[in-house]
């Protein structure tokens, strides 16, 4: 068995109640890391094989008494592969970014130099004051 990755949905109303649901999930046998979204009332749980969701889910029901619902979304397990692939997915979209922006930058110091700034020149054809 590998990775396991748990939604629950959990209605979180402010900001202690989500603290609270993820101190509690924290404290669990097997949890590798939990990500809650307080807009989608939803709790992203991954863990690895000595953790069990259904103890997870009680135990949370008995801390959050005045919780209006708990209720686990789904359970899938996680590809290893498929995980380090996106990430590395990941950081290569990174570095092509940062390297076009820095091509970016290099071309309009390019276009500055090579292009310099129009000189303007005023030339007066009828002074306002007269000399004698």
């Amino acid at each position: 068995m590998g990775k396991t990755k748990v939604e629950i949905n959990v209605a979180m109303v402010d900001d202690s109640k989500k603290s609270r649901v993820m101190q509690i999930i924290a404290k669990q046998c097997g949890i590798l890391s939990v990500e809650a979204d307080r807009e989608k009332n939803k709790v992203t749980v991954v863990g690895n094989e000595n953790m069990d969701v259904t103890d997870l889910t009680t135990k949370l029901r008995r801390q959050m008494k005045k919780c209006t619902y708990i209720t686990i979304a789904t359970v899938t397990p996680v590809d290893e592969k498929k995980e380090k692939e996106d990430k590395e997915k990941k950081e290569k979209e990174e570095k092509e970014k940062k390297k076009k922006e820095e091509e970016e930058k290099a071309y309009c110091a390019l276009m500055a130099a090579y292009y310099p700034p129009p000189y303007r020149t005023c030339v007066v054809e009828e002074p306002s004051c007269c000399m004698m």
